[in-house]
């Protein structure tokens, strides 16, 4: 740490721990990220004919102009989008509202590439268009959604502004159980929204209740006169190939010492189809070891792997801690995987692992968020490579679980999480799957759609390990998480204490020898609840520094994990993702993390609709 007085940018979390919340310190910075500039520019679509196609819903999870459509919802009302077949035939999307008392949820679909950089950024521009038009049916009839729309700026904003009522645009005058075309002349958008630079559409819930409606192909239109047709019912596409189903089992101590527990989990993941299990590795208690070194009792292991192969499960010996990466564990990973090849050689066939699997998260470190993340992601990528060298030379495959946002933009550098390796800079997601032989994607998204969806997040991982021949597991999560909260704060501090000052939750930072206290605010005025907590601990007012809360983001944990839905939900993602992915011959299938909360959930009672 450097002084107190020069950090220009932070991240903090306020957690929903089980024992109370408590405050995460994620990041910490001598420059704050810059704040890149938004292009307003507006282009006319390349088209033919009269209209041009915003959304078919039916293809791709991105529109034609390189956006999303997704879902947004403020609790306790909450929405659910997703692309399926319907029971005409047809493809199409299906909304679901539940709108509450208070809150908002609905739909929107982009009018934008929202890959592209915000300077880099051009809108639709609708100044030659008429008409906008779109195909919509209700599940009971009399649905009330109301279309919004945004402009550049109102999008920025994250807000959009209402035409109307979709009823009124319908020739029935109503949302109904049949199809019907909406036809929404453009001359009825908001004047505060311009034209030349569309950016989104929305749909959105007006009355408490539950509503679920279908919506077919939406266009722009130069004039009225011939508009798109609803499609025409499809024949069933081609068989999904079949897929592997894998799980992370944690709690192999347990099944060990109750025989009535490894039944009974056994049996369950039989009864679900699970054919790739990776098995936390328990090691023995007490013994002594390198850093990083499990060694296995040969004798409570045997029995256990037998079960899982008499079942058609193959297991890979499982291990994972953030700090493996450092090069003091290396020695002591690299003598698990002997451990588990000479248990391999020491055993019958039907009572050997399959492969081997670590679970390495180096950006738990707090390094990874700074300048030693090329040394932390080089000693995670020198540690695979030889792993795998000595996991195949004793005929055992090797498997690493990695997160979906390894390839993706970050917000200060607009680049992926780059680290030059053996001679080639590029993401580290493509340096692992060159590496290994198979990887599970952490893809901990509830919902399949969307720019924060299953699809998008996974879709770079699977088109680079389809060019490499490597299959690829989309993780979903079942584990119970908290509900977080993050917290930016940037620019120069203010010294001593926001006396009198009106600044609204606000992060402090507290000098105290080589380190220093943070402290998040949320009490009006800032100062007097700082005053307190500094009483109490005999701290000087002069040694304190502060900024105010500059952005706050809500991560739910509903949107990460499936353990506050219930099983059809999980189903209903697994369906959309495989949906879109099977056109990848990189997808094997999906990983479930993990066993117990899986059993947990499915064994629970399911939810009402």
């Amino acid at each position: 740490m450097g002084r107190v007085a020069d950090v220009r940018f932070g991240r903090v979390a306020l957690v929903a721990a089980p024992d109370g919340v408590r405050l995460d310190v994620r990041r910490l910075r001598d420059a704050a990220p810059p704040i890149r500039p938004v292009s307003v520019e507006g282009r006319v679509p390349t088209m033919s004919g009269n209209s041009f196609v915003v959304s078919e819903f039916g293809e791709s999870n991105r529109t034609p102009l390189g956006g999303y459509f997704g879902t947004f919802q403020r609790r306790p009302s909450s929405a659910v989008a997703h692309v399926d077949r319907m029971p005409d035939g047809r493809r199409a999307l299906e909304l679901t509202c539940r709108h509450e008392e208070t809150g908002f949820c609905g739909l929107w679909i982009q009018l934008y590439d929202f890959e592209a950089g915000p300077e880099a950024r051009w809108y639709l521009d609708a100044r030659g268009f008429s008409t906008l038009s779109f195909w919509i049916r209700g599940r009971a009839g009399g649905e009330r959604i109301l279309l919004k729309v945004a402009d550049a700026e109102w999008e920025q904003r994250e807000d959009a502004l209402p035409v109307g009522e979709v009823a009124q645009f319908l020739p029935a005058g109503r949302v109904d159980t049949v199809w019907q075309q909406a036809v929404v002349p453009l001359e009825r958008l908001p004047v505060r929204v311009q034209r030349e630079t569309l950016a989104m559409l929305a749909f959105e819930a007006t009355v408490p209740g539950t509503s679920t409606v279908e919506l077919g192909p939406v266009a722009l239109s130069i004039t009225p006169d011939d508009l798109p047709a609803l499609p025409d019912p499809r024949m069933s596409g081609e068989p999904v190939p079949a897929l592997h189903k894998a799980t992370w089992v944690w709690n192999t101590a347990e099944l060990l010492a109750n025989p009535a527990r490894q039944s009974a989990m056994l049996d369950f993941l039989e009864r679900e189809g699970f054919d790739r299990i990776f098995l936390q590795l328990p090691g023995i208690p007490g013994d002594p070891r390198t850093p990083g070194e499990l060694r296995i009792d040969t004798k409570a292991m045997r029995s256990l792997l037998a079960a899982f192969n008499r079942r058609g499960m193959r297991v890979y010996a499982l291990d994972g801690y953030a700090r493996y990466a450092l090069p003091e564990f290396h020695a002591g990973v690299l003598a698990t995987v002997d451990h588990v090849i000479r248990y391999n050689r020491r055993v019958s066939e039907h009572e050997r692992f399959f492969g081997v699997r670590y679970d390495i998260e180096p950006y738990l470190l707090p390094a990874f968020h700074g300048s030693g993340r090329s040394n932390l992601l080089q000693g995670l990528l020198e540690l695979t490579a030889a792993s795998v060298e000595r996991a195949r030379a004793g005929g055992l495959v090797y498997g690493a679980d990695i997160p979906f946002w390894y390839d993706a933009s970050s917000d200060d550098t607009r680049e992926p999480v780059l680290v030059e390796f053996r001679g080639v800079r590029k993401p580290v997601s493509e340096h692992l799957v060159d590496l290994v032989d198979d990887v599970a994607i952490m893809d901990y998204r509830t919902t399949a759609y969307g720019a924060d969806g299953t699809i998008r997040h996974a879709t770079g991982e699977l088109e680079y390990a389809a060019s490499q021949g490597k299959p690829v597991f989309i993780a979903l999560e079942t584990l119970d998480l908290p509900d977080e909260v993050l917290l930016d704060f940037r620019g120069p501090p203010r010294a001593g204490l926001p006396e009198g000052e009106s600044v609204g939750p606000a992060v402090a930072a507290v000098a105290d020898g080589d380190s220093m206290h943070v402290v998040y605010v949320d009490a009006e005025p800032a100062g007097d609840a700082l005053t307190d907590w500094l009483v109490e601990r005999g701290i000087d007012a002069k040694d304190v520094w502060w900024w105010p809360v500059s952005r706050r983001v809500e991560v739910p944990a509903a949107k990460l994990t499936f353990a506050r839905h219930d099983v059809r939900q999980l189903e209903a993602v697994m369906q959309g993702t495989a949906a879109e992915f099977q056109r990848y011959p990189s997808f094997a299938g999906f990983a479930l993390h993990s066993a117990e909360s899986y059993m947990a959930l499915v064994t629970r009672r399911p939810l009402p609709r």
